[in-house]
C-alpha cells in the first residue's frame, strides 16, 4: 500500500480528485521534470496550479524521497519506484477521496479546462474516459473511476505495466480525435516534455501564448 502525506478528507463537493504523476526518472531530461522553471513557478507547481479549480483535491503521485516544492496538495509515494504509469495511477487513485479522478503527469504544460470538462462528462456510465489522438490512447490525461485500484493492483502483481491492458477489460469511454477538436484543435493538451528540446520548445510556447493574452484588448 501506499504511504500518504498530509491526507485530506473530501466534503461534499461533486467535484473529481485530480492526481499527477511526478515520479517518473526523467531519465531523457538528465533532470527532474517536477521542478523545472516554467512560468515563473516549478513545473508541478503550473501544473496543479491549472487543476487547483477543477478537482475537489489534488494527490501527487512521487517516488520514494523525490523532492517537491510546498504544494496545497496530498502527496503519495509509491510503495515501489518506478513502475511506469499503472503504479502510479494505481496509488494515486488508492489515496483518492473523490468519485472518480482525472489523471496526468507534471510534464503536460497546456491543460485545457474545457477538454477536462467534457471528458468528466461522459464517466457517467463507463469506468474510464480516454482520449485517443494521433493513433494513440492518452492515459494520462484521462479519466478514472476510483474504483478501479484493485484492478490495477492486481495488474501490478501480474507485472502488466501498460494502461491500456486496463481499458480492454473494463468499460471505456475512448474519446475520438473529432470529439477532441472541438475543445484543443492541435492537441496541445497532449504535449509532453521528454528531453530538453521538448522543454525549450514548450517554454517559447507558452511565453507566446502569454505574449498573445497579455497584448489582447480588455
Amino acid at each position: 500500500m501506499a504511504s500518504v502525506d498530509n491526507p485530506a478528507k473530501a466534503g461534499g463537493s461533486v467535484l473529481p480528485s485530480g492526481i499527477v504523476l511526478a515520479g517518473g526518472r526523467s531519465s531523457r531530461m538528465g533532470t527532474a521534470k517536477a521542478l523545472l522553471p516554467f512560468g515563473g513557478v516549478p513545473l508541478i507547481a503550473h501544473i496543479v496550479a491549472a487543476l487547483q479549480p477543477l478537482c475537489g483535491e489534488i494527490i501527487v503521485v512521487a517516488s520514494p524521497d523525490q523532492a517537491l516544492p510546498p504544494l496545497p496538495v496530498t502527496i503519495v509515494h509509491d510503495a515501489v519506484a518506478h513502475q511506469g504509469p499503472v503504479g502510479g495511477i494505481c496509488y494515486g487513485l488508492q489515496a483518492a477521496r473523490r468519485y472518480a479522478s482525472f489523471v496526468t503527469a507534471c510534464d503536460s504544460a497546456f491543460l485545457n479546462p474545457e477538454l477536462i470538462r467534457f471528458l468528466l462528462s461522459q464517466l457517467a456510465h463507463h469506468d474510464v474516459v480516454v482520449p485517443h489522438w494521433n493513433g494513440r490512447f492518452q492515459p494520462l490525461h484521462a479519466v478514472y473511476r476510483t474504483s478501479l485500484w484493485p484492478r490495477l493492483a492486481e495488474q501490478l502483481d501480474r507485472g502488466e505495466l501498460r494502461p491500456v491492458t486496463l481499458f480492454d477489460r473494463v468499460s471505456t469511454r475512448t474519446v475520438s480525435e473529432e470529439e477532441i477538436a472541438r475543445f484543443d484543435p492541435d492537441g496541445t493538451s497532449f504535449f509532453n516534455m521528454n528531453t530538453p528540446e521538448d522543454y525549450a520548445a514548450a517554454v517559447e510556447q507558452w511565453e507566446r501564448l502569454r505574449r498573445v493574452r497579455t497584448e489582447q484588448p480588455t
